[in-house]
């Protein structure tokens, strides 16, 4: 597995099956809503931007839809997530929504319409909200990851 490759999804997959596999350290994981609008869209594209960004042993992309579904694998990867972001594009927040009606807390929700500026329309090549999302998932998980920091520096965190 390479530093681009979005690794976290299948090797939780192979834990799941009972493959052995070779303990890594896990990332932040970021769930968007994918909805039909500019700003749905640019969950999904300005998710992948911040996860090439920052890098897949930092931010996995994780299906939204396989939580709805019960998939064992990704509901133990969102459980040992070094945290969760959950970016919806409008305020009805289906993405956040449905991970804590799963019973996962929801560490950073970024709603493109209220975090980014951008205004909800229908034409969805938007390259400046793509990028505006790219930058704010960029942060949510770098808030993650010094909240989680600093929580071992005072030492009570134990490390996943």
């Amino acid at each position: 597995m390479t530093q681009h490759e979005n690794w976290y999804l299948p090797y939780m997959d192979q834990k799941v099956k009972g493959i052995k596999v070779v303990e890594r350290p896990a990332p932040v994981a970021i769930f968007y809503c994918a909805g039909a609008s500019n700003v749905g869209q640019s969950t999904v594209l300005g998710s992948n931007a911040a996860a090439r960004r920052l890098g897949y042993d930092r931010a996995a992309l994780l299906c939204l839809a396989s939580i709805s579904a019960g998939l064992k694998n990704v509901s133990r990867a969102a459980a040992e997530a070094k945290g969760i972001v959950a970016v919806d594009g409008c305020p009805m927040q289906c993405a956040r929504r449905t991970l804590e009606k799963a019973g996962f807390h929801v560490n950073e929700s970024l709603v493109v319409t209220r975090d980014c500026n951008v205004p909800k329309s229908f034409i969805l090549e938007d390259a400046a909200a793509i990028t505006n999302v790219a930058e704010a998932i960029v942060a949510s998980v770098e808030k993650i990851e010094k909240g989680r920091m600093e929580v071992s520096d005072a030492g009570g965190y134990d490390a996943k």
